[in-house]
Parts: C-alpha cells; structure tokens; sequence
C-alpha cells in the first residue's frame, strides 16, 4: 500500500496547507465521538474530525493524516494512536523536525 504524499506541519503552519494532504502529532485534551481536540507541537489547539472515534485519552499522543481545513482544523482520513502520557515523545525535537523540513525542501531534490 502506498501513502498519498503530504507534508509535516505543526499547528502554525496549518493555514500555509489549507486543502492539502497533512500529517500532524497532536497530545489530546479531548475526544467527543468523532470530534477531538489536541495541542500541536508548538503548543496549538488544533480542532479533527475524526470518521470514526479512536477512544483517544487526555493525554494520548495521536498522528493525524489529513486534509488542513483552515488555520486550526483537519478533517482525518487516518489516525493513529500511541498511547498515553508515559510515552516518551520530544515534541520540541519534532517541531523542530517540521520546521526544518518545511524550510529546506531543496536538499531533498534529486539532482
């Protein structure tokens, strides 16, 4: 199975990919039926509709795959969940992760 190309955002750069293809980890504060609130890397609430409820827990970090909807909502096509707050995820070294690929595209050209 191949993966529909998209970019890695944070929650500030969500109104630069309004109606693309995204990716973006969220820590979620709330998840109600296939409505979840989350807090982006870079410390944003982001809004998902979700098609189906993940049975995400405050807390949980999730991946959203998605289409931005604006500067603080994606609708999912995917989420992925990986649990809860004893996960040892950096989300000041992902940030910068995004960050970094968003402002050096060019070395991932091929020649």
């Amino acid at each position: 199975m191949a993966f529909e190309a998209r970019t890695h955002v944070n929650g500030n750069m969500l109104r630069q990919f309004a109606g693309q293809n995204v990716s973006i980890m969220l820590c979620v504060d709330s998840e109600a039926g296939t409505n979840l609130i989350g807090t982006s890397t870079d410390d944003q609430k982001v809004t998902v509709q979700l098609s189906d409820s993940v049975g995400a827990s405050k807390g949980d970090w999730i991946e959203v795959i998605g289409k931005a909807m604006g500067s603080t909502s994606v609708k999912a096509k995917e989420a992925i969940l990986f649990g809860g707050e004893n996960i040892d995820f950096d989300k000041e070294g992902y940030n910068m992760m995004v960050l970094f690929m968003n402002n050096c595209k060019e070395i991932y050209r091929s020649g």
